[in-house]
């Protein structure tokens, strides 16, 4: 069941066994070869919205991760001059 002069070109999808409700094929009938026709998914371009919302999020995510990254760093210090101050830890070397 291929496709030839009598069948719509949509029998193609039902040889391979895909939905042309989940696949978009675009079909150029302007030139007919002599070999089989291959359907091809159709690609669109770059989404502006959508570039702009990745860049939002991927940008809002590596701050955040940053934003820990000094606030652990942060926490270190706090940490070692509460213990300096306390006499726990001294930056002298013993003798």
């Amino acid at each position: 069941m291929g496709q030839g002069p009598g069948n719509p070109p949509f029998t193609i999808l039902a040889d391979i066994g895909l939905s042309c409700f989940w696949v978009r094929l675009r079909f150029n009938n302007k030139s007919e070869m002599a070999g089989s026709r291959v359907a091809h998914a159709t690609l669109k371009g770059p989404s502006v919205v959508k570039e702009i919302v990745i860049g939002i999020t991927l940008g809002l995510c590596a701050g955040g991760l940053w934003k820990m990254h000094h606030w652990n760093e942060q926490r270190k210090v706090r940490s070692f001059y509460d213990m300096l101050e306390k006499g726990e830890i001294s930056v002298v070397a013993e003798e």
